[in-house]
């Protein structure tokens, strides 16, 4: 079976914990605007527009929710402030599409290739160390490429945590191509099977024809190497910097077939309406989110739980 076999809401509790606390969450928000609930009108809808926007959901993703949810409430009768907040989860996760997030299958035994991208600063290094020991502990084989040879650091901080992990990490000369480094990944994994390959890419190009021209280049040479390589491509998004993260990430999804999305410090941003923006504007799902430093800081992303759990204060 795969490692997906089933959405799980394992660790999501500890990462809203933080979240919560933040007097600007979206939860927060909505407690405040229900406290003094006198019926559902256009003013509490005009408000409560304005909370997600606020929330970093965006202005024409917004704008859907609340006319849905203007429609259900009128089709369903609803006039409580819990029939209101349960409409609304409703319409979100209609929004976010769940079901049509194709499934993610590694199986062991078959060589897998996860490509990272993202602009510097994003936790794109971070997020692969804590993909690394998500994977292992689910017993699955993981071998890591460094092929960020652009970024001072980039290399050594990710060969110190395959260290720690215990995990073979292929590494280049500093200022090497990044394609010529993961052919040597691609090749020493050939000869040295793993279930599970995660390469880190340099997050820093000049402009975005040369970030296309170098993405181009590395698919096509993985593709050379392992056959169906890269198997996913997958985005990280600092999610502190809302939607100028948004605008900034939009280049590689140009550049690029990006397969998900990892949200990073979602720990320290009142704005986790994000996840609702990148799926509506870009039908990216999100695959996995962090939450701190602590390498087990990494959950799968579950968008029920999530919002279930994230404006659950404002039911009370």
């Amino acid at each position: 079976m795969g490692l997906f076999g089933k959405k799980k809401e394992r660790d999501i509790d500890t990462y809203l914990e933080g979240y919560s606390k933040s007097n600007n969450s979206l939860g927060a928000k909505l407690t405040s605007l229900l406290g003094g609930f006198n019926g559902i009108d256009d003013d509490l809808l005009e408000n409560l527009l304005v909370v997600l926007i606020e929330a970093d959901v965006g202005v024409t993703t917004s704008e859907k929710i609340i006319d849905m949810l203007k429609t259900r409430i009128q089709e369903n009768f609803i006039s409580t402030r819990k029939g209101c907040i349960n409409a609304l989860i409703d319409v979100m996760t209609e929004v976010y599409n769940e079901e049509n997030v194709p499934e993610l299958v590694f199986e062991k035994g078959q060589t897998k290739m996860i490509m990272m991208v993202g602009v510097n600063g994003s936790g794109k290094t971070t997020s692969i160390s804590k993909l690394a020991k998500y994977y292992l502990d689910q017993g699955y084989t993981v071998g890591m490429i460094a092929a960020d040879t652009f970024r001072a650091g980039a290399v050594d901080q990710l060969v110190r945590w395959a260290e720690r992990l215990n995990v073979h990490c292929v590494t280049g000369r500093e200022n090497a191509d990044p394609s010529s480094v993961l052919v040597d990944g691609c090749r020493y994994f050939r000869e040295n099977p793993v279930d599970i390959i995660i390469a880190d890419t340099a997050g820093r190009l000049q402009n975005k024809q040369n970030l296309m021209k170098e993405l181009t280049k590395m698919k096509k040479v993985v593709g050379r190497e392992l056959e169906g390589a890269p198997h996913e491509i997958w985005l990280t998004i600092d999610s502190t910097t809302g939607q100028n993260g948004l605008s900034q990430a939009a280049q590689f999804i140009d550049a690029t077939n990006i397969t998900g999305v990892i949200l990073t410090k979602m720990d320290g941003t009142s704005k986790g309406g994000i996840v609702l923006a990148i799926k509506d504007q870009y039908d990216l799902p999100i695959r996995f989110i962090t939450y701190g430093e602590d390498i087990d800081a990494i959950t799968e992303f579950y968008l029920r739980g999530y919002l279930e759990t994230v404006i659950e204060e404002a039911e009370n």
